[in-house]
């Protein structure tokens, strides 16, 4: 999200006067729902402050572009088809993009990229005629800490570039304070390595109780034995391996191999 809004700010210096909200789906209903109400609000937030108020933020793009694999199996595919555009409607997205159900697996097919949008289309059609408010202290909490995390990484990126937004990201970047899972940088000629330094330096509020979900390596001692008992494993290496799975496997969090 932060590196959106700054996308934004820079769109907009360069005189672009409509820019679309995206949100990667990541499997939590009630911080997809929130991630889907903040961004909105935070880009036309930082929009305003910079005087772009002339800038119109056209709306919602809910995407299926998980950071995990997507299922190879074609029934749970289609499930996961389905709960992506379920939670788009829920969440109030204008736009929402789902994979092809067959592409796991191989190049998919005109019919299969049919049967895949079909398959999105009844859940989108069936919500299009209810009124149904999505609404609860989960969702409220997330919007919380969502904001919250994006205001601290954007402060810090105004605040190194001495409020230029392009110095100050790209300041931020080699600091390690601004990260994204998309980045593909070149230290040693190695695409989409890090540098050692970068490692869990973004500046986020501790607002997560018992640990912060996004991110295992350097996780405090004291949060790592809250995530333990609460989950009832270790946040380490193998934990986020499982993790990584889970939704391929229909489940959100990730289950140790026997």
């Amino acid at each position: 999200m932060a590196t959106q809004i700054i996308e934004s700010l820079i769109s907009a210096e360069q005189g672009v006067k409509s820019v679309f909200c995206q949100v990667n789906l990541q499997g939590c209903l009630n911080q997809d729902i929130a991630d889907f109400h903040s961004l909105p609000k935070l880009m036309r937030h930082y929009l305003d402050k910079f005087g772009y108020k002339d800038v119109n933020v056209a709306g919602v793009f809910g995407s299926q572009s998980p950071l995990f694999p997507f299922p190879q199996e074609m029934g749970s595919a289609f499930g996961y088809i389905g709960y992506t555009a379920l939670t788009a409607a829920m969440g109030g997205c204008h736009v929402v993009s789902v994979k092809t159900v067959d592409e796991a697996a191989g190049v998919p097919s005109a019919d299969s990229h049919r049967q895949s949008y079909l398959a999105a289309l009844w859940i989108l059609g069936c919500w299009k005629d209810q009124k149904f408010e999505i609404d609860n202290a989960a969702i409220r909490k997330e919007e919380e800490v969502c904001q919250a995390e994006v205001h601290a990484i954007l402060d810090k990126v105004f605040e190194l570039g001495n409020g230029d937004v392009a110095v100050g990201t790209v300041k931020a970047v080699e600091a390690g304070v601004l990260d994204s899972p998309m980045f593909h940088q070149h230290p040693r000629g190695r695409q989409g390595a890090r540098h050692p330094r970068q490692r869990w330096r973004l500046p986020l509020p501790r607002l997560r109780q018992p640990a912060h979900p996004r991110g295992y390596q350097g996780i405090p001692p004291a949060e790592g034995r809250r995530a333990r008992e609460a989950e009832g494993r270790t946040m380490d290496y193998y934990t986020s391996i499982e993790d990584f799975w889970a939704i391929s496997k229909g489940r959100l969090k990730g289950i140790p191999e026997q």
